[in-house]
């Protein structure tokens, strides 16, 4: 586009016909904005000059200005006002005879008539079809609580979700993320990524990692040779590297109660090598433990006993679902989710980046082998039997060891571990569905990719859900935005996921409504569990009487999880939210509320024993634990339902009172461990330990308001049938929609560098076992080191202060300026 600035116009050409100058002036009067043209009096008119709009370049890129009463387009004025006098006709208007005037007269007079009688026959039509609408709409609140999401169910098959497992398992594990965006990008959806340079641990594989003992004559032999069903060493992932010499302790579980007994049978921790049994505690957690006691290094091993398999008495792989004698679990050793080497920091280029020596990891070995290995380190050891319930299935005697047996002719242990730490970019795919409240977001999302192999289940799954939704929805798209984020690096210790919350905290804390997690679909089938924050767990109620359970006939879900629930007498039961998968950095972190959804087997006991291991493939996830894929299918569609209720209801349903509920019941649990502590500390707890009970106990009254508001009839105004709500009804909404997202918001406490990754104040990961969930988690662990005297019991009063900081300030989120009778808050 061209612009002219200042260029004088040609002198006016005599002759020119007065009809073509009015009908110029004609058009230059119709560029006025109407605003201008009401400020105008009778005796002023205005030409409008500015830069023309594309629409009228070409037409006007050679028009000739006129001298007198125009500045050219690049000029500094914009609009000319010329007064004439009063009285005076403008020059610009033709003389018309009386004749013509009484003839315009009349047309005009003619078609205001034939509007008038236009309109008032459309009014009198619209008018007798608005009578039988009522013009003061009020809508109970719960009513659009139910909202169907049969439309995305009819989409969602299992065959499709079989499809995408199929098409990920044939995608090679480099080119995963692109393939994931290609998926969503075919389906319809916006693609996006975000992108971390972190910290990641891999196995040298020209040094694999070794267990070797050592002959009395000197010749050595390794135990956990590479077995020939794996193509890469096994390792545990961020494992300090070095190799460490010793007797070798059975050390169960590995938890700090294991090792005290340990300790109280003197047998001798220091610089030993414990075999630890998978299971009961993080992985991460078992070797901090036991670098505190004084251990050197620690093997870590599946028993029998722990990993059946989802049926009892279950035969192993591959005429079962449990792990075989050579199977060995690949997993991270890292309990704090996220880079390690930027705690509190998104992995961006020139962040600061700890030293290993200052990040959260233990600093003595750790390696995973199989229970072969295990079975034949224990035929070698002496010591004392071990204390009743500490055997296992691997079908020898287990003995604690410390010394090695008379006949073994050993005389060392050695553990050598070469993992590598590296850098590497690594990449969080997101795909997001069109939406009318762009505002408010409802976010699913799933790890993609592992440290060695998948059956991509979960990732399968959502793939198999974005599908349905865009078929269903597109091109209209959703009512609040829905977004699918796959994850990098999540076993490795949830990076990408954290890593993206860390970075886009502010549009966490301020756009998001849920998170639902579908990491982990199947640990076994004829049960299931769902680990939920308390204002979600309404909605996945309500949303699981929608979908159908794999068992029985005319069975939905909601009845048939609650008959399989060891723990659900009169409804189905929520567990809360620990670590262990992606969910931990919104719910824990930023208090967003989210779900975790996972199915069983028939014992909550029993679980898919072939998970992270070897045989943790596709032909095994579809063979041998769900063929036809029926109950990935009713998780897949539970997880949806609840996704559309609450990316469609106006209001979601919520019973703000699990809130207090669980916060009253955390308390008291809270309370049963810890009196007997608190009382003997010498430091007087009583009257903070009561203010947080009072506080509690007001905010469940609190709530009881809250929620006969939350319920109440939204009301508006319609003038006609099709009209849309006003502003009133809409305020009404968001309040509610508000009220439940920040709910949970309010419950988190400060966040510092000396603090652990956690914030959440009422319930979160245990700081000991991130995957168990605790009530009032930082002060559970402050008690703890005090008791450890590693601080003073003032710093366990300094919690509990959080505590009820949190809760007195916590009604601050109410809104406090409703109506009394929301049904009258009308336009």
């Amino acid at each position: 586009m061209q612009h002219h600035q200042g260029r004088r116009a040609p002198p006016r050409q005599p002759g020119v016909d007065t009809h073509v100058k009015a009908a110029a002036s004609s058009v230059l009067q119709s560029r006025v904005s109407c605003r201008e043209r009401l400020r105008m009096s009778a005796e002023s008119y205005t030409r409008w000059h500015s830069n023309p709009s594309d629409e009228d370049d070409d037409d006007d890129e050679n028009e000739d200005e006129d001298a007198g009463g125009r500045v050219g387009r690049g000029g500094t004025e914009a609009v000319t006002i010329v007064s004439s006098p009063s009285g005076a006709r403008p020059r610009h208007l033709p003389d018309l005879t009386p004749a013509a005037q009484t003839r315009v007269i009349c047309i005009m007079m003619l078609g205001g008539l034939v509007c008038m009688v236009v309109g008032v026959c459309i009014g009198r039509a619209w008018g007798h079809t608005a009578i039988h609408h009522t013009i003061n709409h009020i809508i109970p609140a719960s009513e659009a609580h139910h909202y169907n999401a049969s439309r995305l169910l009819r989409n969602l098959q299992p065959q499709l979700i079989l499809d995408y497992m199929r098409r990920l398992d044939d995608t090679p594990k480099e080119l995963l993320a692109e393939f994931v965006e290609s998926v969503w990008q075919a389906q319809g959806l916006l693609t996006s990524s975000t992108h971390f340079t972190v910290q990641l641990s891999k196995p040298d594989t020209e040094h694999p990692n070794t267990v070797e003992v050592t002959y009395n004559d000197n010749h050595t032999e390794v135990l956990n040779p590479l077995p020939h069903t794996v193509e890469s060493p096994p390792f545990s992932a961020y494992s300090a590297a070095g190799v460490v010499t010793g007797t070798l302790v059975y050390g169960h579980y590995g938890r700090r109660e294991d090792l005290a007994t340990l300790q109280s049978l003197k047998i001798n921790l220091k610089g030993a090598i414990l075999l630890l049994r998978h299971g009961k505690l993080h992985d991460g957690a078992k070797l901090h433990n036991a670098e505190q006691a004084g251990a050197g290094g620690v093997l870590l091993y599946p028993d029998p006993a722990d990993l059946r398999g989802v049926r009892r008495g279950g035969d192993p792989y591959p005429n079962g679902t449990g792990l075989p004698d050579d199977g060995v679990i690949w997993g991270s050793l890292s309990k704090v989710p996220g880079d390690p080497a930027t705690p509190f920091l998104p992995s961006l280029d020139h962040v600061y980046r700890k030293e290993l020596s200052g990040q959260p990891l233990a600093k003595i070995p750790g390696q995973s082998v199989s229970g072969e290995v295990a079975k034949r380190l224990l035929t070698l050891v002496g010591g004392p039997m071990v204390p009743g319930g500490w055997r296992g299935d691997l079908g020898v005697t287990y003995k604690l060891g410390g010394s090695w047996a008379p006949n073994s002719r050993l005389t060392n242990l050695t553990l050598t571990v070469n993992n590598v730490l590296y850098q590497e970019t690594i990449r969080n795919i997101h795909a997001t569905m069109p939406a009318a409240d762009q505002t408010k977001v409802i976010m699913m999302g799933c790890h993609y990719g592992s440290l060695y192999s998948s059956s991509s289940a979960g990732l399968g799954a959502m793939l198999a859900l974005s599908d349905a939704l865009s078929r269903a929805y597109l091109p209209k798209g959703t009512h609040r935005k829905v977004v699918f984020s796959a994850w990098a690096a999540g076993q490795q210790g949830m990076i990408g996921s954290t890593e993206f919350t860390q970075l886009h905290s502010w549009w966490v804390d301020t756009s998001m409504m849920a998170y639902l997690s579908l990491d982990e679909v199947l640990r076994g089938t004829g049960s299931m569990r769902v680990k939920a924050s308390p204002t979600l767990r309404e909605v996945i109620r309500q949303a699981a009487t929608q979908v159908s359970w794999p068992i029985g006939k005319d069975v939905n879900v909601r009845d048939g999880w609650r008959m399989s629930d060891p723990l659900g007498k009169y409804d189905v039961h929520f567990s809360s939210l620990g670590s262990g998968s992606d969910f931990v950095s919104f719910t824990a972190q930023r208090g967003v509320p989210s779900a975790h959804f996972t199915a069983m087997g028939e014992e909550w006991w029993s679980t898919y024993s072939l998970r992270h291991s070897q045989y943790d493939t596709l032909e095994t996830y579809t063979q041998l634990l769900d063929p036809g894929c029926k109950w990935t299918h009713m998780l897949a569609s539970l997880v949806g339902s609840v996704m559309v209720m609450m990316s469609q209801s106006e209001v979601p349903p919520v019973l703000l009172n699990e809130l207090s509920g669980e916060l009253y019941n955390g308390w008291q649990r809270f309370l049963h461990l810890h009196t007997s502590a608190l009382t003997k500390s010498g430091y007087n707890f009583t009257s903070i330990l009561d203010a947080i009970e009072e506080e509690i106990v007001t905010l469940d009254e609190s709530l009881k308001t809250l929620q006969a508001w939350y319920d109440s009839r939204l009301s508006y105004v319609r003038q006609y049938p099709n009209s849309f709500p006003g502003p009133a009804y809409f305020r009404q909404v968001e309040q509610r929609v508000r009220l439940l997202a920040d709910l949970e918001r309010g419950l988190l406490g400060p966040r510092g560098v000396q603090r652990t990754f956690t914030t959440n104040l009422m319930v979160g990961p245990d700081p000991e076992d991130p995957v168990r969930a605790t009530h009032f988690p930082h002060a559970s662990q402050a008690i703890t080191h005090a008791l450890q005297q590693k601080i003073p019991w003032e710093n366990v009063h300094q919690e509990l202060s959080y505590i009820l900081a949190a809760l007195a300030s916590y009604r601050q989120l109410f809104p406090v300026d409703l109506p009394s009778h929301p049904q009258d808050a009308t336009e």
